[in-house]
């Protein structure tokens, strides 16, 4: 078996952040910035692990600890491991990373772990998770990443003919973009995401939570390329928002909203395609899009799926 160990809260976060930045596809759930607004949110606090095989590191994994009732101890990993220049360990690697994740996240009646393991979804993966001690207890995550290192004509020549089309449409509505780099009007989006989720009935991130991110995106390194809102807007009126988090290279698309104008006027394209621009120009490499579910929110996946992004599933969640 190859010497793979995990180092758990070792050096500092300004070489863990160097480390992420060399994930081609991270996720924002493993970024320190989400990490530190769970803990300031709802009192998690963050283990952060690299991989190192032989001695260097191959990858990064963030786990969020919560203690309750002072005796019941709560872990949770989503949307990890990540693996350094995008490289998946050999399968021997890997069932070693992970019998060491489940020594780091025991399952006892005082302990519980829950994963999403950021592993493509088929029977090797489970097999390999269940040889390691992780039971399967829910399906993966999907979502849909779109590449933003292609010239703004070939990423347009990608999307949909349909799509493209509507994109068109909104750019003759004589809509005004605003873009906010440090997304000042966070407030009143969440409000209208709330809204937006009790109507279609789905679990939305908190205010709370997202005020929190924003804070740690903003003041992170000193620079104000962690966060955007990109508002649409027909006359002062708003008709779409979108919100970005970045963590490393990559971006995570986390809030659309649209009311009914914007919605007939295709406007949320025209914000989503002003949101690929300007993180392209910060340098973003990768837009992961959000989740996507054909079952409970076709219209949402048709719309992420016609940017002409690559689908992919994760293997599932494990306790």
């Amino acid at each position: 078996m190859p010497d793979i160990d995990i180092a758990w809260n070792e050096g500092t976060v300004g070489e863990w952040d160097a480390l992420f930045a060399r994930v081609p596809r991270s996720t924002l759930l493993q970024s320190f910035a989400y990490g530190r607004a769970m803990g300031r949110t709802y009192g998690h606090v963050p283990r952060l692990g690299v991989i190192r095989r032989d001695g260097e590191p191959v990858g990064l994994v963030q786990t969020l600890d919560r203690r309750m009732l002072k005796l019941f101890h709560d872990r949770q990993c989503y949307r990890g491991p990540l693996w350094l220049d995008g490289t998946i360990p050999d399968a021997d690697s890997l069932e070693a990373v992970f019998r060491l994740l489940r020594r780091a996240c025991p399952r006892s009646p005082l302990s519980r772990a829950s994963l999403l393991p950021e592993l493509p979804a088929g029977p090797e993966t489970e097999a390999l998770l269940a040889r390691c001690g992780f039971r399967k207890v829910g399906p993966g995550y999907r979502t849909v990443w779109f590449d933003l290192t292609r010239n703004e004509e070939a990423m347009r020549a990608g999307f949909a003919r349909d799509w493209r089309q509507r994109l068109r449409g909104a750019e003759k509505a004589g809509l005004v973009l605003d873009t906010d780099w440090k997304a000042d009007n966070l407030p009143w989006l969440m409000k209208q995401e709330h809204d937006q989720a009790l109507e279609k009935g789905f679990r939305a991130m908190t205010g709370p939570l997202a005020v929190r991110l924003r804070n740690a995106m903003v003041k992170g390194g000193g620079r104000n390329d962690g966060v955007v809102m990109v508002t649409a807007l027909d006359g002062r009126t708003p008709v779409a928002c979108g919100l970005f988090f970045r963590h490393g290279v990559c971006a995570t698309s986390q809030i659309s909203w649209a009311n009914e104008a914007g919605r007939k006027s295709g406007a949320m394209r025209l914000v989503l395609w002003k949101a690929m621009q300007e993180l392209k120009q910060h340098g973003v490499r990768t837009l992961d899009l959000g989740g996507i579910n054909p079952d409970t929110a076709p219209g949402v996946t048709e719309f992420k799926l016609g940017t002409g992004g690559e689908a992919v599933e994760t293997v599932g969640q494990y306790r």
